[in-house]
């Protein structure tokens, strides 16, 4: 979904920077060397990288990748002109705790399996959801907290709920208290619900059209008038 965004950006000529973080997908390391600080600090290098040249900065993040990028955006000289979240989730002790709720489903049918808890008071590193997540990153996901606005001129929130019919999709109750939180906090914020899968959940890949198309639509819309080609 990301490469589908920067191809639709680059279609309108708009520049992206799609990065692995520390022990995901092609980086160096591996998973279970992972933590929160490394990935924040691999998004302010990018955000140093990217501010350097003059341009505006945008960013997007999916799920935990929203609160990572909050994080980093407080490094920022100036701000970036638009933060877009798609499914925001904004405390890394929801993630862990949903991870750890699936673990112990799963134990249920495996008597002989270790809690991850015990595993992590012992120092060694826990097999979740085919993740081997050490310790460290453990207390830091339930540490992590990004509830608060990210340094941006304007945001927007975008959530993928799977209804039928044709009538308009409201985005729930809890993103809209969201966008009112940061819009309070000085960063103006508009919640948005669309039709459409959870892609990141599914273990097909999975396209969402009419996300990508919001995105890239407010995307330009954020860096238009400015003579901007990057992003």
């Amino acid at each position: 979904m990301f490469r589908l965004a920067a191809e639709a950006l680059a279609e309108r000529g708009v520049s992206s920077t799609v990065f692995d973080l520390l022990g995901t997908g092609d980086s160096s390391a591996d998973f279970s060397d992972a933590t929160v600080s490394a990935w924040i600090a691999d998004g302010q290098r990018i955000l140093e990288a990217v501010q350097s040249t003059g341009e505006p900065v945008v960013l997007v993040g999916c799920r935990l990748g929203a609160a990572l990028a909050t994080k980093a955006s407080m490094s920022l000289e100036r701000r970036a002109v638009l933060f877009a979240g798609w499914a925001p989730l904004l405390q890394g002790k929801q993630q862990l705790n949903g991870m750890l709720r699936a673990a112990k489903i799963a134990r249920m049918n495996r008597p002989d399996a270790l809690d991850p808890k015990m595993l992590w008071a012992a120092g060694e590193v826990a097999w979740l959801a085919g993740y081997p997540i050490s310790p460290v990153l453990a207390e830091q996901l339930g540490l992590l907290d990004a509830s608060g606005a990210p340094r941006a001129e304007r945001a927007r929130l975008f959530e993928l709920r799977s209804v039928e019919g044709d009538a308009a999709v409201p985005a729930s109750d809890a993103l809209r208290r969201r966008a009112s939180d940061w819009a309070q906090q000085g960063v103006p914020t508009e919640a948005m619900a669309l039709r459409g899968t959870a892609f990141w959940n599914v273990a097909d890949l999975v396209d969402v059209p009419q996300l990508i198309k919001a995105t890239v639509d407010e995307v330009e819309y954020a860096i238009d008038g400015m003579g901007a080609c990057d992003a």
